[in-house]
């Protein structure tokens, strides 16, 4: 089980006061897999580590597998498994196996006893025939799956995986999620991701965070329930006001995915379908900006196609 109240995190950075995270709250139940959701800079990863105590809270506190993140810091540690996308958790002339055998030895491992649970959690990841090979020579998504395995060394009741599939390609990253799916089923897992595949997919519960608040909570089904019906239309004009949900463009005309509940802020439109939404869609809803200037830019110069977030 994970459960955070009220926490927040402030940094200093030079005469500037940043609020990272904002009086977060949050349940995960035990066995269960939740995702914290947003764009780069709303606080995710900061709650991660804070869950993880490789940062003090500023205030608040978080229950993690029924231990305090303030008060209790060593038995947290002991109960969880963390993956980030941080190339340096390995040695790079280490094989794979001696890069595990060495962090079992840190959880006071027998050389022996280091060595066999090494072999066993390669095997669970998939990467037996590869255990003597340098990590120098893996790829982006073997070097994830052997983040997994040193995750799972100690076979820990809770797991955090921080971007879990960023920078794979979706091959790679639909085998990650394969991975983590079979290997989660008796583990509470929290991660964190703007890839709606992989919240579609891993999260039971969805926690969406902007500018380091929640600003909406639920599964799956709630969440696409409160947005209602999307509707495809086309038209002339840029909408300035709604940009965010334009997902195609032309010399004249644009395509909006817009939920029915704002179809009256446009005045002239032709409605191609209607669907039901997606995650996607929801994100787009409560955190899309239209400030991106960038994706403006590329809007007003036309032939773009696509979503983001």
């Amino acid at each position: 089980m994970i459960k955070t109240i009220d926490i927040s995190k402030t940094f200093k950075i030079k005469d500037k006061v940043i609020k990272a995270v904002d009086d977060v709250s949050f349940e995960i139940e035990r066995n269960t897999a939740g995702a914290l959701v947003g764009p780069n800079g709303a606080g995710k990863t900061t709650v991660i580590k804070m869950l993880s105590t490789l940062i003090i809270p500023s205030s608040g506190d978080a229950i993690v597998n029924g231990y305090s993140i303030t008060r209790e810091e060593k038995k947290v540690r002991e109960s969880i498994g963390l993956v980030t996308v941080s190339e340096r958790l390995f040695y790079y002339r280490l094989t794979a196996l001696e890069n595990l055998v060495f962090f079992a030895s840190l959880q006071n491992l027998s050389l022996s006893d280091a060595r066999r649970r090494a072999r066993e959690v390669l095997e669970i990841v998939g990467l037996s025939e590869w255990e003597n090979i340098p990590y120098m020579k893996f790829s982006t998504g073997m070097q994830r799956k052997l983040a997994l395995a040193r995750a799972l060394i100690m076979d820990p009741p809770v797991l955090l995986l921080d971007e879990p599939t960023l920078g794979l390609d979706p091959l790679s990253a639909r085998m990650f999620r394969d991975l983590v799916r079979r290997i989660g089923r008796d583990k509470t897992i929290l991660l964190t991701s703007h890839y709606m595949k992989d919240i579609e997919e891993l999260a039971e519960k969805i926690i969406l965070l902007k500018k380091g608040k929640v600003i909406s909570e639920g599964n799956k089904e709630n969440l696409k329930n409160y947005l209602g019906k999307v509707i495809e239309v086309e038209v002339n004009e840029y909408p300035l006001a709604l940009g965010k949900y334009v997902v195609e463009t032309s010399t004249n005309y644009y395509i909006l995915r817009i939920p029915e509940k704002e179809l009256d802020e446009l005045k002239d439109y032709r409605v191609i379908k209607e669907e039901e939404p997606s995650l996607e869609d929801v994100y787009i809803f409560l955190i899309g900006d239209v400030e991106d200037s960038a994706r403006l830019e590329a809007v007003r110069r036309g032939g773009w196609r696509g979503r983001w977030g």
